[in-house]
């Protein structure tokens, strides 16, 4: 009788070697795209997060920016009219500070190379250059590096400014701050907006007047602005200028093609005929006897005095400084004319508001 082979019964299968290889490698492939994913997904937040940050800086960038231009726009409005920078650059640093809390800026004021001679307090040609550091949340800032100069239209407010106060105005005297065409002796209109016909400081002595529109010019007459009169300070020390000695004026003093900066070391008269044009400056009082016409400025540290029987005709501005900054007991009219302040700013500094040429951005 032939002996049974043992049962198998109630064993597993055993597998082929192979099939555990398989399983191994799966499993370590698993890892891998495992650990590849938590590496792709870190790179994906780490990405989103500089991407935010990215944004967070242009966007602060920006409005760093406009807080640069905001702190030029400032800067130049607070300077106050004239040509020379000189107390600007007394008045602001030279360098701008270089930290600050967030959305504020700091300014700096510097020379130009331009002048001779060449004295970084003492501007000579009307050109500085301003520097605006703006700052945001660290690490933003934004510089920018602007050149001022000063606008070509003088600024003077009115017909006739004063720095006192207006003693008398015959009915024969007229102030008009409408812009008048100096080409047809300010007969015709011009194309500039109109100005004050009288400007006027606060606590200025104003007489009664009959007849309310013979100062005409901007608003209603009486046409009167209360502003603070410009210096004549740069006048007065302006390199360029004849002077003549006190005394009676010449005939002429200049004309439209040939202007000039004419100034009186004292006090002036105009006793017969007297034309000019371009810039008229008087150290003390200028009285009018005779008649004068002139076209650009006159100016007039210790006032202008027009007597009974005398007569001026100006085109352009009446600038007067003094106690009694004007005494018109005469005839005549001082007409605005924009063209006229041009022509007169060609030869004598006269104030001006402060301007851009040239701006960009620093690194």
């Amino acid at each position: 009788m032939r002996a049974l082979a043992p049962s198998s019964f109630g064993r597993a299968p055993s597998r082929p070697a192979e099939h555990r290889g398989d399983r191994g490698s799966a499993f370590l492939v698993a890892l891998l795209m495992l650990a590849l994913a938590g590496i792709v997904a870190t790179g994906l937040a780490e990405l989103g997060r500089l991407t935010v940050r990215r944004a967070r800086i242009d966007r602060d960038g920006m409005r760093a920016w406009f807080v640069a231009e905001s702190g030029l726009a400032e800067t130049i409005a607070g300077l106050a009219a004239g040509h020379s920078f000189t107390p600007a650059l007394h008045a602001l640093p030279a360098v701008p500070a270089t930290t600050g809390p967030p959305w504020s800026y700091s300014v700096g004021l510097t020379d130009d190379a331009d002048d001779t001679p060449n004295d970084a307090l003492s501007d000579v040609n009307a050109r500085v250059m301003l520097r605006v550091t703006a700052f945001g949340p660290d690490p933003v800032r934004r510089r920018l590096e602007a050149v001022l100069g000063r606008t070509p239209d003088p600024q003077l407010p009115a017909a006739a400014v004063l720095g006192g106060d207006l003693r008398a105005l015959t009915p024969d005297f007229l102030l008009d701050g409408r812009d008048f065409d100096m080409a047809t002796g300010c007969t015709a209109a011009g194309t500039s907006p109109a100005r004050a016909g009288l400007s006027l400081p606060d606590g200025a002595g104003l007489p009664m007047l009959a007849h309310p529109e013979q100062i005409s010019g901007a608003g209603e007459p009486p046409s009167i602005a209360r502003t603070p009169a410009p210096a004549l300070n740069e006048l007065a020390a302006a390199p360029g200028a004849t002077h003549r000695a006190a005394g009676a004026l010449p005939t002429t003093l200049g004309t439209v093609a040939a202007p000039r900066f004419t100034a009186v070391d004292g006090d002036a008269s105009a006793t017969g005929t007297v034309t000019g044009a371009g810039t008229l400056y008087v150290a003390g009082r200028l009285l009018v006897s005779g008649r004068l016409s002139f076209t650009g400025v006159v100016a007039a540290a210790g006032g202008v005095q027009v007597v009974s029987g005398g007569a001026m005709q100006l085109c352009g501005t009446l600038w007067a400084n003094g106690a009694s900054a004007l005494d018109a007991g005469g005839s005549g009219s001082v007409r605005a004319s924009a063209a006229a302040l041009r022509l007169a700013a060609t030869v004598a500094p006269l104030p001006a508001t402060a301007r851009v040429v040239a701006v960009r951005e620093a690194l």
